[in-house]
């Protein structure tokens, strides 16, 4: 593999997507750039992958799910989990392996509402990523009417190539927080970001976890940014230069 050098910061695509339907992006502009795949070391001949993105020059957004080794029912160490930025088939922008990592207070790996409310993780890098990451979005700043929501992340399906969606609608389910919205969750999907586009930049709004069970509509899950934004400016500042 070969990093990629000489970013250029580029412009978002500007034509709105079906709903829900697959964009082209390029990984090597922003803030598609600062968007990767989470590796995950198993053991031997096991490997695993999701999605997430850098919201910090040493902090990463995931799907707290994507860290737990079923067969083994426990908890991935923190050196088996690798951050590559921008991957396509076999080239890459940055590379970092963890230091330690925080998920949601109590999940446990289930399938209940609650569950998926609390199934977010914030992994923290052990060397920072000379990226520029995607800021989480401001508070009460998720629901709404339909506008441009983009999920970006890798499938098992794509594993090679970044895959997004765009205008994809977005309900906030407040008991427990949920935000409902109807851009896919394939395997591997799982911890991408959901982006608001919007003339001040893009955010991030929350954090795919699943889709939603058969007969209730169809809409995938994600954790709204309010659920973690306390730890995560916790561990941010923790994680700064000189600390």
């Amino acid at each position: 593999m070969r990093r990629i050098a000489g970013l250029v910061l580029g412009a978002l695509l500007a034509p709105a997507p079906a709903a829900g339907a697959e964009v082209a992006v390029d990984a090597g502009v922003w803030p598609y750039a600062s968007v990767g795949k989470l590796n995950v070391v198993l053991g031997a001949n096991r490997r695993a992958f999701c999605s997430a993105t850098l919201i910090a020059p040493r902090l990463v957004l995931s799907a707290a799910h994507c860290l737990w080794d079923g067969p083994r029912t426990r908890w991935v160490g923190p050196r088996s989990v690798h951050f590559v930025a921008g991957w396509r088939q076999g080239t890459y922008n940055a590379h970092a392996v963890a230091d330690r990592y925080v998920t949601g207070p109590g999940y446990a790996f289930g399938t209940t509402a609650a569950d998926f409310a609390r199934d977010w993780a914030l992994i923290a890098l052990a060397e920072p990523v000379d990226l520029r990451p995607v800021p989480l979005a401001s508070e009460g700043d998720a629901a709404g009417a339909r506008r441009e929501i983009r999920r970006a992340g890798y499938s098992h399906a794509r594993a090679e190539r970044m895959s997004a969606q765009g205008e994809c609608a977005v309900e906030e389910q407040p008991d427990p927080p949920l935000l409902l919205h109807d851009c896919r969750a394939l395997p591997g999907e799982s911890g991408s970001a959901l982006l608001r586009l919007g003339e001040d930049g893009p955010a991030v709004i929350g954090v795919l976890v699943a889709r939603r069970p058969e007969g209730t509509g169809g809409r995938s899950l994600a954790v709204p940014v309010r659920s973690f934004r306390a730890e995560a400016e916790r561990m941010r500042a923790a994680l700064s230069p000189g600390r």
